[in-house]
């Protein structure tokens, strides 16, 4: 079972500064990012006021299975932060790459490390954070589509 996590995400550039929004994450570990880094589809990213993409986003053509594919880089365009039923995660401030193909927000390697989440289980969706006391359990939420 994927693991996902809630999230909520601040926009810290674009049209709508300081506008948030709550949604599931999924954790990719085969997303490796060598900065702090999360996709999101582009109706999440007109939600945070960040579509159309600013002058300063870079732009880049991605081989995907569906053929090219351009996705949009924005380098410290939001916060992050895991808000689970009783814990928060800290704010980490993330790179946004708007994908016009994917439907749900996705967490690079690097921000599941910087955010300090472990995976217990993938098969069962079961995870925690490092801070959590050894007999925590948190459970995978369901995915959200944008």
């Amino acid at each position: 079972m994927p693991i996902r996590v809630k999230v909520r995400i601040k926009s810290l550039k674009g049209l709508k500064v300081g506008g948030s929004v709550e949604s599931s994450a999924l954790l990719n570990t085969g997303y490796a990012g060598v900065s702090p880094e999360i996709i999101v589809p582009v109706r999440l990213a007109e939600k945070l006021g960040l579509w159309p993409p600013p002058s300063n986003a870079i732009e880049s053509t991605y081989d995907t299975a569906g053929g090219p594919a351009r996705f949009y880089a924005i380098r410290e365009a939001a916060t992050l932060q895991v808000v689970d039923e009783e814990t928060f995660s800290r704010e980490l401030v993330v790179d946004i790459v708007i994908s016009p193909i994917e439907r749900e927000i996705l967490l690079s390697d690097y921000v599941i490390g910087e955010l300090e989440i472990i995976i217990l289980n993938a098969y069962k969706g079961t995870w925690k954070f490092q801070s959590d006391l050894p007999e925590k359990i948190r459970y995978s939420e369901k995915p959200e589509l944008w």
